[in-house]
């Protein structure tokens, strides 16, 4: 196996990968400013997603189509569902268009967790054929994270010592790496305002 063009291979998915993640983080970003001057501030922007998606649902169940069905004792639908009810309401309603708005950003913070999730199975997956105890990250406790870390750089520095992989393999490794654990300690990434 040579280690450097599979790295590179790993790598380039991964690039690939993040510039998606980007582009749907820059698209959520601008959508969800443009919701907060639609709700006229009842919605702020939060700094992670799940935060985001708290808030987002609890601004959509206090719309008056989500108080309505909940005053007829109807409250297990499902996103699709209330999108057809928003469709019955919006000839009465002019104010649908931010609450479709907020649960297409509800969706969205669905398909960036997704991306970023897929991000760290290719980066453990890639790795995986290389470090053979990078799996553990997913068994072991948090006070662990640190000695795992440590011993994984030196299992990269002996790689490299060794003429094994070049530096530019060396920097991508330790940026995945760095992705993993930032993944395992913090969860996903949080969202810069």
């Amino acid at each position: 196996m040579n280690i450097n063009s599979e790295i590179i291979k790993i790598f380039n998915k991964r690039e690939e990968l993040e510039n998606k993640y980007n582009l749907l983080m820059n698209e959520f970003k601008t959508k969800a400013n443009y919701l907060v001057e639609l709700s006229l501030d009842l919605y702020q922007i939060e700094h992670t997603i799940r935060l985001n998606q708290i808030s987002l649902k609890d601004y959509i169940l206090n719309s008056e189509i989500c108080i309505f069905l909940k005053e007829n004792n109807y409250s297990n639908y499902s996103i699709d569902e209330l999108k057809k009810y928003f469709d019955k309401y919006e000839d009465n309603n002019n104010e649908i268009d931010s609450y479709r708005l907020a649960l297409s950003l509800y969706e969205k913070l669905d398909e960036i967790k997704e991306l970023e999730d897929g991000i760290i199975k290719l980066e453990l997956d890639g790795l995986n054929n290389i470090f053979k105890n990078i799996y553990s990250i997913k068994n072991i406790e948090k006070d662990k994270y640190e000695e795992l870390y440590n011993n994984l750089v030196i299992e990269l520095k002996d790689l490299f010592n060794n003429n094994l992989i070049d530096k530019e393999i060396y920097n991508n490794i330790l940026i995945m790496f760095n992705d993993i654990f930032n993944y395992y300690l913090k969860g996903n990434k949080e969202i810069d305002l």
